[in-house]
């Protein structure tokens, strides 16, 4: 099996595969933009779209076995009608090649794109599912909502006290606790054992040894004072200025503000950088970044940030959309 894969893929049938359209019209969108090798009993698949319906020729070249130079020409003709499965796998093929292209992290257009086109071809994605919706109603809109306690009845052989602690038992009536027989070997785990002695404290001369200073230690009685004005090591090197975050409260903000400004930055390059956070549960779920306002196209400085806010974790449980903008300066 191994020797008849190696042997398939040192041996293609057709190398260097270009496609060239000749027709009216704009040129159709065919999926994969770049053709790959052609292997034995592996057929090459094209998806192409034509919006405008209007047929042409499509020629394909390449280079075959022994440095031939192979060439085919389709004459293509769509029908009025079309076909719904073969759109929905051009659909596919489309959102394939979206996402091979945000590979190194998500973008405000390439999102947009995936998402346009699952919706418009009714297909799965990385965002978007299909929800089941009923058009059965089960609950009254018109009566009020009426609420009841419902009592639970405890299991055999379970201890009211063992569950809730002794103030929910105290709280309980007190022909439930009449009526309920506890186990002997509960109510033996259950009793409790007598405190152990307290421990000898250490003797006075002792406790004097442990806490006293020699005369090399006198520097921990009197630190040196802190000089004003010092900068920290963090604004040295900080070169990240935080232009705006909304979504945040203002405890949540200065805390991302501090995160962002310790990161080290390579120098030499500078611009802006419009990200957009989705939190879930105090989780950073994901990292989009906005291409179109963003100035800075250093990728080695995007992907920098964008690993730094997967890896920032707010102290509490909070799910929000967050929008923040900052400034790289050289």
């Amino acid at each position: 099996m191994v020797e008849k894969f190696f042997r398939q893929i040192n041996n293609p049938v057709l190398t260097n595969i270009n496609l060239q359209w000749e027709g009216d019209g704009e040129a159709p969108i065919i999926y994969p933009t770049t053709a790959p090798d052609l292997f034995a009993e592996q057929p090459l698949v094209l998806f192409g779209r034509k919006a405008d319906g209007r047929g042409g020729k499509l020629h394909i070249t390449g280079i075959a076995a022994g440095g031939i130079r192979y060439q085919q020409t389709f004459d293509l003709n769509f029908s009025a009608t079309g076909n719904s499965a073969v759109a929905q796998l051009w659909g596919r093929s489309r959102i394939k090649d979206l996402m091979n292209q945000m590979v190194g992290g998500d973008t405000k257009s390439g999102v947009r794109a995936v998402t346009d086109t699952a919706l418009t071809y009714q297909l799965l994605s990385q965002y978007t599912a299909f929800v089941a919706v009923s058009d059965d109603v089960r609950v009254d809109s018109t009566q009020a909502s009426v609420s009841v306690q419902v009592p639970v009845e405890m299991p055999e052989g379970v201890s009211h006290q063992g569950i809730y602690g002794s103030v929910a038992y105290s709280a309980a009536p007190a022909s439930a606790n009449a009526s309920l027989d506890i186990p002997d070997f509960l109510q033996r785990r259950s009793r409790i054992q007598p405190p152990a002695p307290p421990r000898a404290s250490a003797p006075a001369e002792t406790r004097d040894i442990l806490y006293s200073l020699s005369p090399a230690d006198e520097s921990l009685r009197n630190p040196p004072a802190p000089q004003i004005g010092a900068a920290s090591p963090i604004s040295a090197i900080s070169r990240v200025q935080v232009v705006s975050i909304t979504g945040l409260d203002e405890q949540m903000t200065t805390l991302l503000t501090g995160f962002l400004q310790a990161l080290f930055i390579p120098v030499g390059f500078s611009g802006s950088l419009v990200w957009e956070l989705q939190l879930n549960k105090g989780r950073v779920t994901q990292v989009v970044l906005d291409e179109e306002l963003s100035t800075l196209k250093e990728q080695q400085v995007i992907d920098l940030i964008r690993r730094s806010l997967l890896s920032w974790r707010p102290h509490n449980h909070l799910t929000a959309t967050v929008l923040i903008t900052i400034q790289v300066q050289l």
